[in-house]
């Protein structure tokens, strides 16, 4: 009897932890992606910068072609920043998810 107690409880522990799992939600996480330009140009090697309520919620270094891509963001209404060397190129606002998933940055 002593050893059935043993399998028994371990079993009704894992049932009991594991139950909660197929309530949860589906995941409610988004992306933005989009080109940066400068004078109509494509803006290499700069930080895009989304904040919400003054923390950092993602980053993305340019290309060369100006696109930057950030995912895993909840969504909310973000400050966008643009940051090279230190010195800030741009800054606005945008409400994720966006249509098209796609914020361009023109400054």
């Amino acid at each position: 009897m002593k050893d059935l107690l043993l399998v028994t409880v371990p079993i009704a522990l894992v049932a009991a932890a594991s139950s909660g799992m197929s309530d949860a939600q589906p995941s409610t996480r988004t992306f933005v992606k989009g080109t940066v330009t400068s004078a109509g140009k494509p803006a290499r090697s700069v930080w895009v910068i989304v904040s919400l309520n003054g923390r950092e919620a993602g980053r993305s270094l340019t290309g060369d072609d100006g696109k930057y891509y950030i995912a895993g963001v909840d969504p909310g209404t973000y400050d966008f920043v643009v940051v090279e060397k230190g010195v800030q190129l741009y800054k606005g606002r945008a409400t994720l998810p966006i249509m098209n998933d796609t914020f361009d940055i023109s400054f």
